[in-house]
């Protein structure tokens, strides 16, 4: 997994800004969830560019900290560039499912679309908890149901139809393995959380065309990018053309080109005690 995400950090380095505001609206939704204060010690797991953290780090202000974690050693690298001028933002390189941490040091625990790619959901929530002070708050962000999400499921419908197969395949955890309201929230339960919520945030993507939407989602869309980097130009030709279709067809028109629904689900809970 992690190669893969290696494999795309430039690609989500060069969009991190982008990303950020598509999410502008549900990252603060996910702080807030998380309980995130002035003086607080947060920390974000596959954190990919940071963006969630950085938002955090606006508001631990400088009697607080955030540290940015990823095990894509290339993702961290980028939240690093990202997070540079900042004193109380620092990053590291390890895995969600084994936080190299002390018991008890972070007063929130913050996740943006990380969860529902680990194997162990309950499990990865657990480690998070464990490095949870007692009462302190853990968030995580995941895509709500494929069909709110044209934005992206066009893309992976796409490489799917061309091959006559689902894409991702069904055994291997996807953008959507956690659309689910309720299976997120048994994660979180499951994990040891209490006071579990789960909220909906509409996250709608604005691009100029669907050209230009075609240019830039699949580039940070980890298996999709790798999956089109290994096929014949005709085929990738091929797949773009029946996205873009798709895409001018679920589109709504607005001032600045074109809008493709998009949404998010955000649970939260508190660590015991």
């Amino acid at each position: 997994m992690s190669e893969m995400w290696n494999s795309v950090a430039p690609a989500w380095e060069a969009n991190a800004g982008f990303v950020d505001g598509h999410l502008e609206a549900a990252t603060r939704a996910l702080v807030r969830a998380a309980g995130v204060s002035a003086g607080a010690a947060v920390l974000e797991v596959a954190a990919g560019p940071g963006g969630a953290g950085l938002a955090a780090a606006d508001i631990v202000g400088a009697s607080g900290s955030v540290l940015l974690s990823d095990d894509a050693p290339e993702m961290v690298a980028a939240a690093t560039r990202r997070a540079a001028g900042r004193p109380n933002v620092t990053t590291a390189v390890f895995d969600q499912t084994n936080i190299e941490a002390p018991d008890g040091s972070f007063d929130a625990v913050i996740s943006r679309h990380g969860l529902m790619f680990a194997d162990d959901t309950a499990a990865t929530v657990r480690e998070a908890v464990r490095v949870l002070r007692p009462g302190g708050g853990y968030a995580a962000m995941t895509w709500g149901p494929r069909a709110e999400n044209p934005w992206l499921g066009l893309v992976l419908d796409a490489v799917g139809d061309q091959f006559g197969v689902p894409f991702p395949p069904p055994t291997i955890r996807g953008p959507f393995a956690l659309e689910d309201a309720r299976d997120l929230a048994t994660a979180l339960e499951d994990g040891g959380l209490t006071g579990v919520l789960v909220e909906r945030v509409q996250t709608p993507m604005h691009a100029g065309s669907v050209e230009e939407w075609w240019d830039r989602v699949p580039k940070f869309a980890g298996p999709v990018a790798m999956a089109l980097a290994a096929m014949e130009q005709e085929i990738r030709d091929a797949i773009a053309q029946r996205a873009m279709d798709s895409a001018a067809a679920a589109a709504r028109h607005g001032s600045d080109g074109i809008v493709l629904d998009g949404a998010v689900l955000i649970a939260s809970g508190r660590a015991p005690g």
